[in-house]
Order: structure tokens, then C-alpha cells, then sequence
């Protein structure tokens, strides 16, 4: 944990420094300061945790740095000390819920103890922390994987910078997998990943997906240590595919369509060659032993299928389903699940679809084994695909913009409140990624963008009719219960503090 010490004496400060157990503790000091002003500027920049403050000091005094502070940072912890016996200091750093109140000199012993405590309080925060950032996590590569961020390379790299998870420029490879048990199992059973990489870990579309952060996330390292904890732990992840390596988050969504590639192959295969797993660099070395379809062919088919010509689509379907009589059966089998999924995938990303109808594809999928002959096969996967395109496109385009502009007054209305960007595509009966970007097109700006600007201004016109009210307070009526999120939003959005404006708005009164 960070400390930074702020006292205008400055032998004061080396005194308080050399009497704290740094290295049992688990403490690093991250800076000294002669002020409240100047420490209220270095408190986000140095990251600290815990805050050792005089009261009485010139610019700004450790009573007020503290109401500032609290505004600005969540989390933070407080040890305020004073050569001042004065019971008004005692009784306002109560007020402000200071961790604890030390007079001068300093017993080290005393100091020592009340840090460990500090410390062990700030930890139990940090977890909870912690778990709340791992929301942020999941949804924000939820957003990664729909495509929302496709055409805003500025916002996903604004957005990832909050998130606290890798560096944007390190390597990143994604994996999905099948596994029966729930999630805080299976992000239980890859626990030995964490050590290696940073990990998220999302359930979507009826199978996990695995986002792989750091210096040794490559597609052959990951598989490596996924084919490890399969053989410990009783073979609970299976039909694993994992994209290629990518330099960079803006590149992360290239990663994850290879690991759903491989995944879709994967299932195809006959059952003694499902358990290692397979990589989209194995993939591309193997074809076309594993990839069924000739590639201009199944392009020419998936063309169709986003742009929901449905005779079209059907059609190049039953071509590519015609394999020769001579063909090996497994080869056979093997493409009406690669056509399954492949096209699945694709109308689910071009909005034709939501989320329950590539769970059912997955559900077909494993039962065409139990069907009879190829002919009925085939048929099992040409009806799944002829019950969900529809063949009125006029209709469609008419709902589905309906469906936006209902999505838009909702945000609207309710943009202070928490609103999920799946939970509202799949209200409109699309996938996150097709309605974000029907989104853009409608309104100028991505949904995340839309939210943000609304929010933003709300915080502006509140703090301007009030500046004395508390930017915590005008954080929440905005929807944001991370103040340090908001102050970096505020600040990305208007170019300035949440504080400054504060001070501004206050001056013009």
C-alpha cells in the first residue's frame, strides 16, 4: 500500500518516515508533501492509500485537505496529527471520519500499531474494491466482444485505462470453452492462471470465454497451462479453441472471433480429438483437414447471412452441406456443426439473432450425433437457420429502428439510473454489438458515449446550481458510485476537475 506523509516541517516528516516499519508493514512511501494543496494534486497521481497529515499547516491545512480529498477519492485512509492538544481539531477529524488522531511527538510503537490496523481495514476494502472492479472488468470486455467499441478505438482505450487490468499495448489471447460447472467454480479452477497473467472470465452465448492479459500471453502458452488444469482437475473444460496472440487491446476482438473459429471446430471433430485445445494458428496449419468448407464458398454464404437474404443464404447453405458420397463420415458429420455455429455467429453479430438462439445452436449441435443418417442432419441445421431469417427485411428495418429510438427516450429519461447495454439490446431483441452501432448511426455517438455526455452535463448544471454541495453527492445523482471513476470522466469530458469547476462555479456566484 501506498503512504504519502504532508507536514510544512520537514524534519517532521523525515522523523515520522524513519519510524515506520516499511517492509513488515507492507508499505511503500510514494511521497512527501509540505501542504494540503500540494497534496491534494499528488494524491491521484502517486495512487495513495493512506494519507499521515499535520493540522496546522500553511496554503491549505490537513483538516481542510481531508474534506477535499474525500470529495475527490473513495478509500482513502486518514492518521491526522497535531502538536496541538485542541479539542476543535480533535472533534472536526472525528467529523470527517479520519481513520485516527496522533499528538505530538509520535510514539513509534503507537504509530506502528495504528498503521497495521489502518492497513488491514484498507485491505477489506480493497477486496470489495476489487470485486466491484471485476464487474467493470466483465462488462467492459462484454462490450469488446459485441463490437461496441468498433468504431471508437479513442474510447475503448479511455474505457480499458480505468479498468486497471493490463497495460493497452501488452499481449492479449482469448479461449472459449464448454465446462458444466457454474462461474465462481470454473474462475476458481483457473485461480493458477492469475499468477501468469491477468484473467476475466465471462459466460456468453451458452460457452465461457477466457481474456488473457501480459508479457506471456501467448496462444501456445495459454494452451499449455488450459490442457494443465484440464488434466488436474477432471477434464472440467472442454472443446477449448483459442485465438491467435494479439499486440494490444484495440486488436483484443480479432483474438476472440479466432477463439469462437476454433471453439465451432472444435465441436466438429469426432470425440478422441476434442480434449487438447486447439489454437487458431493449429487451425490455419490444419486447413483444410479441419476447416469443412471452401473459403470463398462459406464467404459468399455468411455475406448473405448478415445481410439477411434468406433464399440466398439457404440456398449456398445445402451447397455447402452437399459433400461427395465418398467423403469420410466424420468429415460429413463435422460440417453441420462448423455450419452451426459459423453461421450462428455470424447473424448473431449482425443483430439477427440474440443471445438464447446461439445458446439453442449450441444445444442442436451436440444432439446431431444422436440424429440418423446425414439426411436428416442436414435438415436439422437448414431448419434452424430457415426459422430465424426473416424474409421481409422492409419489416425489420421498420422495427428495428423503432426499437433504437424506444432504446434512446428510455436512456433519456433514465441515464442517471444504471443502465446495461445487453439488457437493453436484448430488450429490443438484438445483440449488444448490432444495437450499439444502430445506436451510433441514430444518434452521432456510441452508447457509452451517449450515457457519459448526458450524465456529465447533469453533474454540470448541478454543481453550478449548488457548488457547495459535495462532489460525492453529485457523483451518485449522476449514476456514478466510483468517485475516482468520476473524476477522471469529468475531467476526460470538460477538461478540468470535478473541484475546479466546483471552485469556478462558486466564483461566479
Amino acid at each position: 500500500m501506498n503512504l504519502l506523509v504532508v507536514d510544512d516541517q520537514r524534519l517532521s516528516r523525515a522523523g515520522l518516515i524513519k519510524m515506520i516499519e516499511w517492509e513488515r508493514l507492507g508499505l511503500k512511501l510514494v511521497g512527501e508533501c509540505s501542504d494540503g494543496r500540494q497534496a491534494l494534486e499528488q494524491i491521484g497521481d502517486k495512487e495513495a492509500d493512506i494519507i499521515i497529515t499535520d493540522v496546522r499547516m500553511p496554503v491549505m491545512d490537513g483538516l481542510e485537505l481531508i474534506e477535499k480529498a474525500k470529495e475527490q477519492y473513495e478509500g482513502l485512509a486518514f492518521i491526522v496529527i497535531s502538536g496541538y492538544d485542541d479539542y476543535d481539531y480533535v472533534r472536526r477529524s472525528i467529523h470527517l471520519t479520519v481513520d485516527d488522531y496522533l499528538l505530538k511527538p509520535v510514539d513509534p510503537q503507537e504509530l506502528n500499531a495504528l498503521l497495521a490496523k489502518v492497513a488491514r481495514r484498507h485491505l477489506e476494502r480493497k477486496r470489495r474494491t476489487e470485486a466491484e472492479l471485476t464487474k467493470w472488468r466483465e462488462q467492459f470486455f462484454y462490450f469488446v466482444l459485441e463490437g461496441a467499441y468498433m468504431q471508437d478505438e479513442t474510447q475503448l482505450l479511455a474505457e480499458f485505462a480505468d479498468l486497471r487490468f493490463a497495460d493497452a499495448h501488452d499481449r492479449f489471447t482469448a479461449a472459449v470453452f464448454e465446462s458444466e460447472w457454474d462461474k465462481p467454480s470454473v474462475c476458481e479452477l483457473l485461480r493458477p492462471l492469475v499468477d501468469r497473467y491477468g484473467i476475466c472470465v465471462l459466460r456468453t452465448r451458452g460457452v465461457y470465454l477466457l481474456i488473457a492479459a501480459g508479457a506471456e500471453a501467448t496462444a501456445e502458452r495459454l494452451a499449455e497451462d488450459l490442457t494443465q488444469v484440464r488434466r488436474q482437475d477432471r477434464h472440467e473444460l472442454r472443446l477449448t479453441g483459442i485465438g491467435s496472440t494479439v499486440q494490444g487491446i484495440v486488436r483484443l476482438r480479432d483474438s476472440i472471433e479466432q477463439a469462437f473459429d476454433a471453439f465451432a471446430i472444435k465441436t466438429s471433430l469426432p470425440e478422441p480429438e476434442r480434449d487438447e485445445p486447439l489454437t487458431y494458428e493449429q487451425l490455419q496449419a490444419s486447413s483444410p483437414l479441419l476447416v469443412p468448407f471452401d473459403s470463398a464458398a462459406e464467404q459468399e454464404w455468411t455475406f448473405h447471412l448478415r445481410q439477411g437474404n434468406r433464399e440466398a443464404a439457404l440456398r449456398k447453405l445445402d451447397e455447402l452441406l452437399s459433400v461427395p458420397a465418398f467423403a469420410h463420415p466424420d468429415i460429413v458429420d463435422g460440417s453441420y456443426h462448423y455450419a452451426l455455429l459459423r453461421g450462428t455467429r455470424e447473424l448473431y453479430e449482425a443483430g439477427r439473432l440474440h443471445e438464447t438462439d446461439f445458446v439453442e445452436a449450441c444445444r442442436v449441435a451436440k444432439s446431431l450425433p444422436n440424429l440418423i443418417g446425414q439426411e436428416t442432419k442436414r435438415r436439422a441445421v437448414h431448419d434452424f437457420f430457415g426459422a430465424r431469417l426473416m424474409a421481409d427485411s422492409e419489416t425489420q428495418a421498420v422495427e428495428t429502428r423503432q426499437a433504437v429510438e424506444k432504446a434512446k427516450a428510455y436512456i433519456d429519461a433514465h441515464y442517471c439510473e444504471t443502465i446495461v447495454l445487453s439488457e437493453l439490446a436484448q430488450s429490443s431483441y438484438m445483440s449488444p454489438g448490432y444495437f450499439s452501432a444502430l445506436f451510433r448511426q441514430h444518434t452521432g455517438k456510441n452508447f457509452l458515449e451517449y450515457v457519459s455526455h448526458l450524465r456529465i452535463e447533469r453533474a454540470k448544471a448541478l454543481i453550478a446550481a449548488d457548488p457547495g454541495q459535495k462532489i460525492s453527492d453529485v457523483a451518485l445523482k449522476c449514476g456514478y458510485q466510483d468517485l475516482k471513476y468520476f473524476r477522471k470522466l469529468f475531467k476526460r469530458h470538460t477538461g478540468m476537475t470535478p473541484l475546479s469547476f466546483k471552485e469556478d462555479a462558486a466564483g461566479a456566484r
